[in-house]
């Protein structure tokens, strides 16, 4: 099974970032999978995500068996602070084991080893967390090994890399590894937070986001240029990171100097609460076709319902693109250095 595109961000089921209705993952989980999302993402570290996903899969085990989806779930990070960092094997075992009960399957599609950038002892995740992970994998608990960050230059080839808050307007990181991590022999490569973690969007970021004050100052900045177009930031940003991040895919690879797919992700996990942010989503990814993200001229002819639309938000895009130009390389610690 291929991964659809959009891949659904449940760690917004945790309760972390906006509060829902007890029914809304349900009806968020139905809608994506109804829609043609096909694959759902969580981690032991997004609060109570990984339950209330399980719960929400055993009540649609009719319509939507286990084998019409996909699950990526992670290890090794479990709190906000360094002590609730753990790559043990014993822990990383036990993890995968509590994880596949928590979400009611005997298998699990993708394993990340989760935020290994913010850890000092890389050498326990490449030569004790991972190779724990291949060892789930022989047995068929695991069938992709991989891990979330952006900076993995040694140990064994790895099925898959997500990296997050590295694929949008104020940081495109992750874009420009793409073809770094297919040479070192990758093969599915994931983006996921295209609003940096709530950080892009009108209402502001939650209370804990790691941001600096200088960013969050510049994207209030961007709120404001957004509001003077009729455009909110959270639509442009959504936008625009689709286009960042698959957008390679409307120029040959004659112009690109490679293969298209050595350019472009194969997915982008969104977090999603309800229905209509599912819908919103998928409009999004079929509007980021016609975007000019980073002077890069989308080849796809704009129908004419789309023309104001499009308009709007590429005059936008020009003018948050600059105003967010000295954060492109910026990533917060996490946790923080203190914590």
């Amino acid at each position: 099974m291929k991964l659809s595109k959009i891949g659904l961000g449940a760690g917004t089921f945790s309760g972390f970032y906006d509060e829902f209705d007890n029914q809304i993952p349900h009806e968020t989980v139905v809608t994506a999978f109804q829609n043609g999302i096909n694959w759902v993402d969580t981690s032991p570290y997004y609060g109570d995500s990984e339950i209330r996903l399980g719960k929400v899969l055993q009540e649609i085990s009719k319509d939507f068996p286990r084998n019409t989806y996909m699950i990526s779930t992670k290890v090794g990070r479990y709190g906000y602070h360094k002590k609730d960092f753990d790559y043990s094997a014993e822990r990383v075992e036990k993890s995968v084991m509590t994880s596949l009960e928590r979400l009611g399957t005997d298998y699990l599609d993708y394993v990340f080893c989760h935020d290994v950038e913010f850890i000092d002892d890389i050498d326990t995740v490449i030569h004790v967390a991972i190779p724990q992970l291949f060892k789930l994998k022989e047995k068929g608990v695991i069938r992709n090994v991989g891990i979330s960050e952006i900076q993995y230059k040694k140990g064994q080839p790895l099925d898959i890399i997500l990296t997050y808050c590295h694929a949008n307007i104020h940081n495109k990181q992750g874009v420009e590894k793409i073809k770094d991590f297919r040479r070192a022999g990758v093969k599915t490569v994931v983006m996921a937070s295209p609003l940096s973690m709530g950080l892009l969007r009108s209402q502001g970021p939650p209370d804990w986001h790691p941001a600096s004050k200088e960013l969050k100052d510049a994207v209030r900045e961007c709120v404001k240029v957004c509001s003077q177009e009729g455009v909110e930031l959270a639509d442009l940003s959504l936008r625009a990171a689709f286009s960042l991040a698959f957008g390679a895919s409307n120029i040959s690879p004659s112009e690109l100097g490679g293969e298209t797919s050595d350019y472009v992700a194969d997915g982008y996990v969104v977090g999603m609460l309800g229905e209509s942010q599912v819908y919103d989503a998928i409009e999004a990814l079929a509007d980021s076709k016609y975007l000019v993200v980073d002077n890069a001229i989308s080849s796809a002819e704009l129908p004419a319902e789309k023309i104001k639309s499009i308009e709007k938000y590429n005059a936008c895009i020009s003018k948050v693109s600059r105003i967010l130009a000295p954060f492109q390389s910026y990533t917060w610690p996490s946790p923080d250095l203190d914590a």
